[in-house]
């Protein structure tokens, strides 16, 4: 018979037995618990919500303020992104009629303002 298998498997038996592990290290285990904050998602908030503003009202007028809710709570800038960007424009957390005023064209129309709000 040759030797060969024997010698392999006393091979194996010490290997195993070197590398072995408890059963008391294999069954151990740990747990640990973490909070997590879901944050509201941001959202720009105009007051008042419907503003009006008279057809001759000077550049610089403002027309509603900015603020927002929801978030992580820092600060935000406001940008002007879409709508009549030509009678109105942003200016720190105010909504103003533009540096060229209202456009007589405009006089007696409703119109629309985009506003984008960023949190660093």
């Amino acid at each position: 018979m040759p030797l060969w298998p024997s010698v392999i498997s006393r091979f194996l038996m010490g290997l195993s037995i070197g590398i072995g592990i408890s059963a008391a290290q294999a069954a151990s285990s740990v747990t640990g618990t973490v909070t997590i904050t879901i944050q509201a998602p941001l959202k720009v908030v105009f007051a008042p919500t419907a503003p009006t503003v008279a057809c001759t009202a000077a550049p610089g007028t403002v027309v509603a303020t900015l603020s927002t809710t929801g978030g992580d709570g820092s600060p935000a800038s406001f940008t002007a992104t879409g709508g009549d960007t030509d009678d109105f424009a942003v200016s720190g957390s105010n909504v103003v009629v533009g540096p060229n005023g209202v456009a007589a064209a405009s006089c007696g129309a409703t119109e629309n303002l985009s506003v984008a709000a960023t949190q660093p």
